[in-house]
């Protein structure tokens, strides 16, 4: 359903839909997944941070606030969030069933607000590791990139690492890192008693599942199969401690991306 064209700009708001993406960002998977599960046909334009920071904000229409990626372009609006973009995917596409039906839009917010708390600690770990891994710093770039003319590049990469610290306002410090990381098991937790051996969250699969399926990224990668990673984030996205502590969440990850993810 996706077609990929990184650098070219939509001439105007009513072009096919255009969808701003990372690709290793669990944000900008979920709305992949959402514009997928309803079966709706769009170009992805990727985004590298700091690099492409000018366009970003140019097709978010220069906002006072941050611009962010995910951003979706699609019948002359922008739709600025994860569940901004579900929730037209559910109104403009054919797929079933809606993701945030009405009767559950309060659970479903309720986890979305869980899961981009969690979302935002694991950020702070990511940054914080990639600063001092040298090959991680290298995968930032463009995968055009020759790896001799990345390795120059380095030094860069740092700055931009740094940069995109401070655009998010990451505390990169040994204390905040631990803090960080005592909260995501904390919230692990709670998604493990919300699922409580249910096959779904909310008993049909709903946006919940694919917020939480998306979330145990920053545990451990799902598979190239579903999600083609540079071998370097694939290896600083995962924590062994939490992998093994929670292997049960991963296999209901695992699960639900084999059934419900298309495209």
């Amino acid at each position: 359903m996706a077609i990929h064209n990184g650098w070219q700009y939509p001439r105007t708001l009513n072009a096919p839909a255009r969808l701003v993406s990372i690709r290793y960002s669990p944000w900008s998977e979920r709305a992949r997944w959402a514009l997928d599960h309803h079966r709706i046909a769009y170009r992805i334009l990727e985004h590298e941070p700091f690099l492409h920071e000018l366009r970003l904000r140019h097709l978010a229409g220069w906002p006072r606030e941050r611009a962010t990626a995910p951003l979706l372009l699609a019948g002359g609006r922008r739709y600025r969030s994860g569940w901004e973009i579900a929730s037209y995917a559910d109104t403009a596409g054919s797929g079933t069933p809606q993701l945030i039906p009405e009767t559950l839009e309060p659970a479903i917010h309720e986890v979305d607000v869980l899961v981009d708390r969690t979302l935002q600690a694991g950020r702070t770990l990511l940054v914080a590791a990639l600063l001092d891994d040298p090959e991680g710093l290298d995968a930032s770039w463009p995968s055009f990139v020759p790896g001799a003319v990345a390795s120059a590049l380095r030094p860069v990469a740092r700055y931009a690492t740094r940069w995109f610290s401070q655009k998010y306002a990451l505390d990169l410090g040994q204390a905040q890192v631990e803090a960080q990381l005592q909260l995501i098991r904390v919230e692990l937790d709670d998604v493990r008693r919300r699922l409580s051996g249910r096959e779904l969250l909310l008993g049909n699969f709903s946006y919940a599942d694919i917020l939480v399926a998306t979330l145990l990224q920053l545990v451990q990668p799902v598979s190239d199969r579903h999600w083609r990673l540079h071998p370097a984030h694939r290896r600083l996205w995962t924590r062994p401690d939490l992998a093994e502590e929670y292997r049960d969440l991963l296999a209901w990850r695992d699960s639900v991306y084999d059934e419900y993810r298309r495209g």
